[in-house]
Order: C-alpha cells, then structure tokens, then sequence
C-alpha cells in the first residue's frame, strides 16, 4: 500500500496498522531531519524560501505527532488483544486439563500456580522498586 500522497505528503487517512504507521513515522522524521538541515544551513533567515520551510517543517511535525498519537493507540490495543487472546488460551488450557487430571490434581496444581505466579511477580515489583532507588 503506498501510504504518501501525490504531493510527497503522508495519507493519513488511509494510513491502518502498525506497520504503515511506523513506515509513515519514518518517513516524517526523515523529513523533518532534512528539513532542519536546510534551515540550519540558510542564511537568509528573512526569505520566501526560509518561511515557506518553516512552515513545511511546522507542517511535517504536526504530521508526525498524529502519527505517533494513532501509533500509541494501535499498539494499546494490540496489547489488550494479546492479553485477551492469553486469557482465552489459559481458559482452554484449563479446560482441557480438567478433563484429563482429577479435582483433587487439578487442586494441586492450581495451589502450585498461583504460588508460583505470586512468587514472579514479588520479583518483578523488587526489581521495579529497586531500579526506583537507584535513580
């Protein structure tokens, strides 16, 4: 999918998925680098040419914050899908163990997981606060 317009600019609108949006974010933020680049090197800092870049540059960032807003939203939710979808996996899961482990198993095992699981997590919340002090 080709995701610039006629013009060079980027289609937002037209812009879905991850993928696209990070292309198109690599694009701007080339862009915007080349753009910096030639105001720096201007000397004539009163010209058409000057104001007519910085307002491209003004232009291009703007483009590059929405972007970078619809990237941060795709990638929020592709993190509750993930969580959903490993939810929905380890209700299956459980699913197929009660029907292959007694109660009583499927008791122990459960008791062992949930220790466990309590165990990862006291580790990762010391590290956190850990890693808090050190700052």
């Amino acid at each position: 999918m080709n995701i610039t317009l006629s013009n060079g600019r980027i289609d937002l609108e037209n812009l879905n998925g991850i993928a696209n949006h990070l292309r198109a974010l690599s694009i701007t933020n080339k862009t915007l680098d080349n753009l910096k680049e030639q105001l720096s090197a201007s000397e004539d800092k009163n010209s058409d040419w000057y104001r007519r870049t910085t307002v491209a540059h003004k232009s291009w960032f703007w483009m590059r914050c929405r972007i970078c807003e619809r990237l941060s939203i795709l990638r929020q939710e592709e993190k509750e899908l993930n969580k959903m979808r490993a939810r929905f996996e380890d209700e299956e899961l459980l699913k197929l163990l009660r029907k292959e482990v007694t109660k009583s198993e499927l008791q122990v095992i459960q008791t062992i997981a949930r220790a466990k699981a309590t165990q990862r997590l006291e580790i990762i919340l010391n590290e956190s606060c850990s890693s808090g002090e050190e700052r």
